[in-house]
This record gives structure tokens, sequence and C-alpha cells, in this order.
């Protein structure tokens, strides 16, 4: 009954350090997201920037660059 009772006593420390180190692992990985969501928010908010300001160049001197020309007579 004795050892039953150290076994039983031996099994909540062991459960208890478990749930100890899960939540641990947790907060960690809690941090880790904020970071990631961080970073994320400010490339998307960067390619926004980008996206307007590639639509305020002016059309006609993309169009210069991707024009072709004739090189024979038809």
């Amino acid at each position: 009954m004795i050892k039953n009772r150290e076994s039983a006593a031996r099994s909540r420390a062991r459960k208890q350090a478990y749930t100890l180190e899960l939540e641990a692992e947790i907060e960690k990985l809690k941090k880790v997201n904020q970071e990631l969501q961080k970073k994320q928010a400010e490339m998307m908010e960067m390619q926004k920037n980008e996206l307007k300001e590639s639509s305020k160049q002016p059309w006609g001197s993309k169009r210069q660059c991707l024009r072709r020309t004739l090189t024979g007579p038809w």
C-alpha cells in the first residue's frame, strides 16, 4: 500500500512536470507566432507601398521598354 502511494506520488510529479513543460512551450510558441505575424504585417505593408509606387510611374515609360520593332519589310 505504501509503495502504491509512492508510485502515485511519482506519477503525479511526472505529470505536473510534463504539464509545466508544455505550458512553457506554449508561451514560447505564442511569442514566436506574434513575431512572425508582425513580420508578415511589415512585409505586406512593404508590398503594398511598392505597388503604390509602381502604379504612380507613367505607363508610357514601360511601353517604350516593351515596344516591338519591325525588323524587315513584309
